[in-house]
């Protein structure tokens, strides 16, 4: 318990991004040498001026008291050093420094897990298939993540509930505060199951970006994400975005090409960021190479393997790269972007070969392909074939 005072510390009292307190740690050691540094007043030097006011603030009061308002509310917290700490978590970009549980947290190492995300508004056949996906996956040993809003979280939460496996609820509000509050009930069956996790304490104030930042915890968890109904901007499509990037699988359920709650999936297949997948048994075969076990069982359900869009041949002899250059970005295209996503669009000239957009912006071949997945689906940029893109 006393070394999550520090992670406490950096994040309550510090007020730090949670990607700035792991440089930090990096750069220390853990969260206690970064309180002794700047306590020698030696650590300053490597924040920011903004950064450092705060920091100046060395009493260790508030996160004590944190932590027993925790304690008294049967709140477990684990600290980034804390060895009950998700391992999934810790290899993301930007790991939360500190969880708040409620609950019995599974251990997520080495265990099948998907996130399941969709639309709020959900018609019948998504909330159906979310609960039927759930309750099926649970049955085979995936402990089921969602967020436990309305729509396509809850159903996912019921499906799981009805199965033998744990149910975690990630939370974009306090770990104290059941948000939406109809789903008390609901809560209540998933701390009996399985846990609820927050990156903020009991009584921290709400925010609408917490709902997005809580996306990646969601994602972070998980081997994949199952996402249905989501529409180009949506909140499920910023956790489809999230897992690509953070290396995770998606599988998309596709829909009415028409419809504009189904643009985000049918896109997301198409640009080949997502496997298409209508079946719960699909996910199964996808993991039975790794979790043998899986595969006992599998084969009187085994519907067709999912499906992912087909990418065209590369020729030993790629076609010449023509530096022409591509069409300046608006004002508007710009906003749209991450800062990831700006630095690949500087660098795509003309028909720009993958290898070449990854020298130029220093990114990982498998970062940058996730990128430009998401920049297909805002319509940014356009896949030439061959790994060739180029700016719409």
């Amino acid at each position: 318990m006393a070394d999550v005072v520090f992670d406490l510390w950096l994040r309550e009292t510090g007020r730090l991004s949670a990607r700035r307190i792991l440089e930090a740690r990096r750069r220390f050691g853990s969260a206690e040498q970064v309180y002794r540094a700047v306590e020698a007043g030696e650590g300053l030097a490597f924040f920011t001026q903004a950064e450092r006011t705060p920091l100046r603030d060395l009493s260790l009061d508030g996160p004590k008291r944190l932590l027993e308002q925790c304690e008294k509310g049967k709140i477990q917290v684990y600290g980034y050093e804390d060895p009950r700490y998700p391992q999934p978590l810790r290899e993301i970009y930007d790991p939360p420094a500190a969880l708040y549980v409620r609950g019995n947290l599974p251990d997520f190492a080495d265990s099948l897990s998907l996130a399941i995300v969709g639309r709020r508004q959900a018609g019948d056949r998504g909330m159906e298939n979310a609960r039927r996906f759930a309750h099926v996956l649970s049955a085979h040993g995936f402990i089921i993540v969602s967020g436990m809003a309305y729509g396509i979280d809850g159903a996912a939460h019921r499906g799981a509930l009805a199965g033998p496996s744990p149910t975690v609820a990630v939370f974009g509000t306090a770990i104290d505060k059941c948000y939406p509050a109809s789903h008390n009930g609901l809560l209540r069956q998933i701390l009996e199951q399985g846990a609820a996790v927050s990156e903020y304490g009991p009584g921290a104030p709400g925010h609408p970006g917490y709902f997005p930042q809580r996306n990646r915890i969601i994602a972070g968890l998980t081997l994949g994400t199952r996402v249905a109904e989501a529409a180009r901007r949506s909140g499920s499509l910023i956790t489809a975005s999230i897992a690509l990037e953070q290396g995770r699988d998606v599988f998309a359920i596709p829909g009415d090409i028409d419809r504009p709650e189904y643009q985000g999936c049918n896109e997301l297949i198409r640009a080949g960021g997502a496997a298409l997948c209508s079946d719960p048994v699909q996910i199964c075969q996808e993991y039975a190479g790794r979790f043998p076990h899986l595969a006992a069982g599998l084969e009187k359900e085994a519907p067709t393997k999912a499906r992912r869009p087909a990418r065209q041949r590369e020729t030993t002899q790629p076609p010449a790269c023509q530096e022409a250059s591509g069409a300046p970005l608006s004002p508007r295209q710009l906003a749209a972007l991450t800062p990831r996503e700006t630095a690949i669009a500087q660098a795509i000239q003309g028909r720009t070969h993958i290898d070449l957009i990854c020298q130029r912006t220093e990114l990982p071949a498998a970062q940058a392909l996730a990128s430009l997945t998401m920049m297909q689906i805002k319509g940014i940029v356009k896949d030439c074939g061959a790994k060739y893109f180029e700016i719409l």
